[in-house]
Parts: C-alpha cells; sequence; structure tokens
C-alpha cells in the first residue's frame, strides 16, 4: 500500500467507500423490492378471490348451469401478479382466462429467486342448480411486478454507478490539481541536486503545500549561501599559498641571491690569490658549487611563482613562454592561440592559466614525445577556458595522473573551476575552466 502514489491511495479509498455505498444500496432495495412485490401479489390473489366470487355469483342467474364451466373463461380478467384457471371435471379440461402479455423484459433467474414472494393457491368451487360444476383455481404470478423491479433497480444502481464514476473522476481531477505543484516542488529539487542553487518554487496558491515550499527555497538559499562562503574559504586558501609562495621567493631572491654572489666573488678572488694550483682547484670547485645552487635557487624560484605573473599581462606572460620553449625546442611546433581584447584575470586566475600551459607543455614535451602542441585561451560569460591539445603517445590505460597534474586540478578546484584530461593513441587534451568572477 505504501508503494502506491497518494492519488491511488484516494482513487482506492474512493472505490471502497462508493462499493460498500453501492452493496447497502443493493441490498436496501431488494429488501424493499421483496416487500413490495409480496404485499402486491397477496392484494392481487385477495382481488382475484373477491373477483371469481362475483363474477360467479353474477353468471349463476344469467348463464344456464351447464354452460356456466364454459363461459366462465370469457368473463374472469386475472388481476395483476395472478392467473386464473378454471377446472372442468365433466369434460376434464382446464381453462385458463386470458392474462396480460408477457412482459418485454424478463428479470434474471438469480434476482427473481432473491424477491419472489412465496407462492399462494386457492381453489374456489362452483356451484349452480344445487350442483358442483367445477372449481377455478387461483395463483400468484409475480413475474410482471419481479420484471418491473428489476427494471428500477437496474435503473437506479445504474445512475448510482455513474455518480459514483463521475465523482471518482472529479476528485481525481481535483487531487491532480492539488498535487502538481508537487512537480514543481520535485524540479526543484532536482535542480538543487545538480547544483543550480539559484532555482526556486515560489509561492503557491495551495496553502498545504505552500509551507513545504517555503522551506524548499529556504533550504536553497542556505545551500547558495553555503556555496557562496565555501569558495570564499576556498579563494582565501588559494591566496593564502600564493602569498607564502611569493614571500618565499622573495626570501630566496632577496637572501640567496646575494649570498651567492658573495661566494663567487670569493671563489674568485681565492683562484686569483692561490699560491699553488691544488688551492686554485679547490677554488674552482667552490664556485662551480656555488653556480649550481643559484641553478636550483633559479628553479625553485621559477616553481615558487613565476616573476612576471601579475608584473605583465597574462598575453604577455604566456607568449614570452611559448616564445622560450620554441627557442629550446626549436623542432616542436606550438601554436599559442589567444582571443583578442581579453580582460586581465586577477593574479590566483592568471598564475593557475600559467601553471596548467606550464604542466601541459611540459608533459607533450618531455613525456609524450608531441611533435605539435595546440593553445586556445578564451572567455565565455562566465569562464576563462584554456585547451591544451598535443599529437604525442597518450597515457596509458594503466597510467596515472602525476603529481603536477594532480596539483593542478585540485588548485581549479579550490578556485571553483574544472579540469578535463582526455588521452588517446592520437595525443591529449586538457581542458581547464575557471569561473571569471569570485567572491572574496
Amino acid at each position: 500500500m505504501n508503494r502506491l502514489s497518494l492519488t491511488t491511495r484516494i482513487l482506492l479509498v474512493i472505490f471502497a467507500v462508493q462499493a460498500m455505498l453501492f452493496a447497502a444500496l443493493a441490498a436496501a432495495s431488494l429488501n424493499s423490492l421483496r416487500g413490495e412485490i409480496a404485499l402486491e401479489t397477496r392484494l392481487g390473489a385477495q382481488t382475484a378471490r373477491s373477483l371469481v366470487l362475483a363474477t360467479i355469483g353474477t353468471m349463476q342467474s344469467a348463464v344456464p348451469p351447464d354452460e356456466l364451466m364454459t363461459a366462465l373463461p370469457e368473463r374472469l380478467v386475472p388481476p395483476r401478479h395472478t392467473r386464473i384457471m378454471i377446472l372442468d371435471p365433466r369434460q376434464g379440461v382446464i381453462r385458463e382466462s386470458e392474462t396480460d402479455p408477457e412482459p418485454a423484459s424478463v428479470a434474471p433467474g438469480w434476482f427473481a429467486a432473491m424477491v419472489a414472494p412465496e407462492p399462494q393457491e386457492t381453489r374456489v368451487p362452483v356451484t349452480a342448480g344445487g350442483r358442483l360444476r367445477g372449481f377455478v383455481h387461483i395463483a400468484t404470478d409475480p413475474a410482471a411486478g419481479i420484471a418491473s423491479a428489476w427494471r428500477n433497480i437496474r435503473t437506479t444502481l445504474g445512475l448510482a454507478a455513474i455518480a459514483a464514476a463521475a465523482q471518482a473522476l472529479l476528485i481525481l481531477i481535483a487531487t491532480r490539481h492539488a498535487l502538481r505543484p508537487v512537480d514543481s516542488i520535485a524540479a526543484r529539487l532536482e535542480d538543487l541536486t545538480h547544483d543550480d542553487l539559484t532555482a526556486r518554487v515560489g509561492s503557491l496558491s495551495q496553502p498545504d503545500l505552500a509551507p513545504l515550499a517555503t522551506g524548499v527555497d529556504r533550504l536553497a538559499s542556505a545551500l547558495e549561501q553555503a556555496q557562496a562562503d565555501r569558495r570564499r574559504l576556498q579563494r582565501r586558501v588559494v591566496n593564502r599559498g600564493d602569498e607564502e609562495r611569493k614571500a618565499i621567493a622573495r626570501d630566496l631572491h632577496d637572501e640567496m641571491g646575494p649570498c651567492l654572489f658573495g661566494l663567487r666573488v670569493e671563489a674568485d678572488a681565492l683562484r686569483e690569490a692561490a699560491p699553488n694550483p691544488a688551492i686554485a682547484e679547490h677554488a674552482d670547485a667552490i664556485s662551480a658549487i656555488a653556480e649550481e645552487i643559484a641553478r636550483v635557487n633559479r628553479s625553485l624560484l621559477e616553481d615558487l611563482r613565476p616573476a612576471a605573473v601579475g608584473q605583465l599581462p597574462l598575453p604577455s606572460v604566456l607568449s614570452d613562454y611559448v616564445d622560450d620553449l620554441g627557442r629550446r625546442f626549436p623542432d616542436i611546433r606550438v601554436n599559442l592561440d589567444i582571443a583578442a581584447g581579453l580582460p586581465e584575470p586577477d593574479e590566483a586566475t592568471a598564475l593557475t592559466l600559467f601553471r596548467v600551459l606550464q604542466e601541459g607543455t611540459t608533459n607533450a614535451l618531455r613525456h609524450a614525445d608531441a611533435q605539435s602542441v595546440t593553445i586556445r585561451l578564451w572567455t565565455d560569460p562566465a569562464h576563462w577556458r584554456m585547451i591544451l591539445s598535443d599529437d604525442g603517445k597518450g597515457f596509458g590505460r594503466d597510467s596515472r595522473e602525476g603529481t603536477g597534474l594532480t596539483g593542478m586540478r585540485e588548485r581549479i578546484t579550490l578556485l571553483g573551476g574544472m579540469l578535463a584530461l582526455s588521452s588517446t593513441e592520437s595525443g591529449t587534451t586538457i581542458e581547464a575552466r575557471l569561473p571569471r568572477t569570485q567572491t572574496g
């Protein structure tokens, strides 16, 4: 029962009530009809007996005694619900008075058995000239009454059934109309599950469902606010991390750079003042170590924060990076397509787009053996869009994302964006999408 819809359950209740009312109406009608038919049959028998006695009394003085039994069938007209038969023992025949024609419709046998009264028979002796001439047999015949009762009850119950069906239909229409807002509420809840937190039910005219709609809208508003708060916090996390890396990069540049410069100067001075070749060799080793430390320091600075990001327009930063790739890998075609008139993104978005370009081209050139790399950057009304595709060998089926792509995915997710990766034997495509506007 609980698996049935509300409309179905309402209809089942209505049908059950209508069935009980229908049964009660049928029982009451049958009981009433049974009494009426019994009464009409009894009255008909009494009327028939009085008619027979009056007719016999009248004919005794008007008809010769020997012709009385022959003339009776023509004079006796049976009242309703009766049959009259004349028994003439002299001739050994039974004559029946003419009765009304059979009813056009005959009731079913089961109905006749339910309403038919107990049969009654009366025998009236006929005497004339002091002698017994025969008998008049009176029997009840409720067939006409039963047929009429069948027509009446069939009409009554038919009208009741039509009324019950009409009532059920009207209730069904009213129920569906009343429950129609439930579909709207369900649709809005489905929108919420697909992250459309702007969906609202709005006001409803049905007072029973209005609180539910208000609750759904209140939930949507709370979820929207919670999502905005989450995005704001995620952006703060990204910004705080960028600030920390920027501070570390600044410290490395400001502190490590002068120290390395001084170390190289001292190594050069030591080489020039070396009293023997062994000390000069040590000075050269110190200089080489200082140069390696400087190279590692530059690499760390580049990984922590590209110096140009935030200082130059993003198209210039990306173009300079692609030009540098062209110089370092002259045999590889790297095509950069930047839409004209792009606005300048915020620093976190600019750094993320640069990292996607850096990570994608690094994987394509160092790991995928690509010969051509194409990068597109543009915006739609709500997002920054970047697609990087190469013609390399792609990822194997059992390959896992590297730490670089995983880190990019996490950063983009924190900024409320999306990173999609698809790879086949003919190449790899990376698509990044970042929101254009952020709350913070």
